[in-house]
């Protein structure tokens, strides 16, 4: 079945991206926001397959234990690493093809209801290429996409597209643009 592929799926992306970040293959076992991940795949695969109750009580769990809202909605596909976890918020529209790292207090969410479309997809909320890093209390709302290998300062504020290869800082602004 293939909601049961894509849990496993998605709990081995977010071992690689552990794996990466740590610079190592068995450090992850040991990094307690991993297990949050965990939490959120089950969560998610509930969700999927319309047993709603579990996916909340999961959520909850998340959300009171590790102090993490990840919607169990959100299409999280390409593995993702919560670094210091605490206070990070990912909305139920968010989408991600690729892996990124995200540090505390972030947040992912929509844009008073904006919509748009990006390659025939209907973007509610930000959408994540690969190789993203998202900082420290960073706010990233809107449809928007954000293409691979960005960074995203901490506290930044981003409501635009992000091209490849940025780095975002302070309101919408580029500190460093293409390649």
């Amino acid at each position: 079945m293939n909601v049961f592929k894509s849990l496993f799926s998605g709990i081995s992306n977010d071992y690689k991206c552990y794996a990466k970040a740590a610079n190592s293959n068995i450090k992850p076992l040991f990094k307690i926001h991993y297990y949050c991940n965990v939490i959120f795949r089950l969560s998610h695969f509930f969700y999927k397959v319309k047993l709603l109750p579990i996916a909340k009580i999961l959520w909850g769990f998340n959300r009171i234990i590790y102090s993490v809202d990840i919607d169990p909605g959100a299409e999280l596909n390409g593995g993702f690493a919560l670094i210091h976890g605490i206070g990070v918020v990912i909305g139920r529209y968010v989408m991600s093809d690729g892996m990124f790292l995200i540090y505390q207090g972030a947040t992912l969410g929509g844009n008073n209801d904006k919509e748009s479309i990006y390659n025939g997809v209907l973007l509610r909320q930000p959408y994540i290429h690969d190789n993203v890093t998202i900082g420290i209390n960073a706010v990233v709302l809107g449809p928007i996409v954000i293409e691979s290998n960005v960074v995203i300062g901490a506290n930044a504020v981003v409501t635009k597209n992000v091209i490849a290869n940025s780095i975002m800082v302070g309101n919408n602004k580029v500190l460093k643009n293409g390649n």
